[in-house]
């Protein structure tokens, strides 16, 4: 898989465990969710976003695995979108679509785990986020 400068990756192989380009999707906006989903936005939060986007793009097999300017920009160019969602309700449909999807993902447990790091990342752990990270972990158990 290739990452394209505008965060997007192409399609695995059939059946080589890579991510493909609707996963990794799912993946970045459901680490976006973290860090907007309790409201406000912290750098620390924002820090740990681009570190874990980066920690997993590597995991998960990325050719060109983000940099920091690339995950910060995916962040950037999604992030309205991401707060709509959590606007919306809590959780909203969106983030238990996008939890859902990942379900029979092999990397679905790092997700978690950095999802969880963004979590703490402002040392606040919010009810919104609570709530979030118990559903995905309820749903990928």
């Amino acid at each position: 898989m290739a990452a394209s400068s505008d965060g997007s990756v192409s399609e695995g192989r059939s059946g080589d465990g890579l991510m493909d380009e609707t996963q990794w999707l799912d993946v970045m906006t459901l680490l976006a969710v973290m860090v907007v989903v309790d409201g406000k936005v912290f750098k620390e939060e924002v820090d740990t976003f681009i570190e874990e986007a980066i920690k997993l793009s590597e995991l998960v097999g990325l050719e060109a695995p983000f940099s920091k300017k690339l995950a910060f920009d995916w962040y950037v160019t999604h992030r309205t979108d991401i707060k709509k969602i959590c606007a919306i309700s809590e959780p909203s449909a969106q983030v238990i679509a996008l939890i859902k999807a990942l379900k029979e993902s092999p990397h679905r447990f790092a997700v978690l785990a950095s999802m969880n790091k963004i979590a703490l990342a402002d040392q606040n752990f919010h009810p919104a986020e609570f709530n979030t990270l118990s559903l995905a972990g309820k749903e990928w158990n």
